[in-house]
């Protein structure tokens, strides 16, 4: 029998969220999700009764951007095995120089800072237990950057960069990687742009596996990756 890990996943209540909570529930692990709006609570409490019921998954209202929030989820969570920061937004802003500065602030808050907040958080934890895995979110985008979404590409840019530059700064044992997805076949994606070809978008259940396997013992010598799905 696997070990079972303990796990976290922000943006757990995101549609690409759910999709991973449900990757790693079904590996055996325990996860642990925040969430802010109580629309988010409900979500996860509709969908992961059965897996809230036996304790398998674990829910906190808590910001995880500032570091009170996500000190408090660490410390209810227990020990984490794997972070998945997979908080994210998406807000189009238009060109660079007409998209306000409180769109930069909201891409930076949404896509690094969270990202920052929860390692910090979470690295006394897997440097103690030591071994673990971080897999972060980022953007396809990111690397082949669009016109008019200046502040978003530039924030999951910069989550890029987080990314390669913590794999170098921590052990073997505590691995760090990252997924790029292109355009993620969502109902908001759907709805947002109604006459794109919804085949060429990548399903959130692919995603997950992609993630799930980063976390597993298969990928022990991955770190530093950039993996595009």
């Amino acid at each position: 029998m696997s070990e079972r890990r303990t796990v976290i996943v922000t943006g757990g209540t995101g549609a690409l969220g759910q999709a991973v909570v449900e990757a790693f529930l079904e590996a055996g692990d325990r996860v642990w999700v925040p969430w802010i709006a109580a629309a988010e609570e409900a979500r996860m409490r509709e969908r992961f009764a059965a897996a809230l019921a036996e304790g398998r998954l674990g829910l906190l209202e808590a910001d995880v951007a500032e570091a009170k929030g996500a000190e408090a989820l660490v410390a209810r969570a227990g020990e984490p095995a794997v972070l998945v920061n997979g908080a994210g937004g998406f807000e189009m802003g238009g060109a660079n120089p007409e998209t306000s500065l409180e769109v930069w602030d909201r891409m930076y808050r949404i896509n690094l800072r969270t990202a920052v907040s929860m390692t910090r958080a979470a690295l006394p934890g897997l440097r103690a237990r030591g071994r673990g895995a971080i897999v972060n979110v980022a953007a396809a985008a990111a690397l082949d950057p669009p016109a008019g979404i200046g502040a978003y590409v530039a924030s999951k840019a910069a989550l890029v960069a987080f990314t390669r530059s913590l794999a170098r700064e921590l052990p073997p044992s505590v691995r760090v990687n990252a997924v790029l997805p292109t355009t993620i076949d969502t109902p908001a994606n759907r709805a947002a742009m109604p006459d794109a070809d919804f085949t060429q978008w990548t399903r959130p259940e692919a995603i997950a596996r992609v993630i799930a396997w980063l976390a597993s013992d298969a990928a022990s010598a991955v770190r530093g990756a950039l993996v595009p799905v």
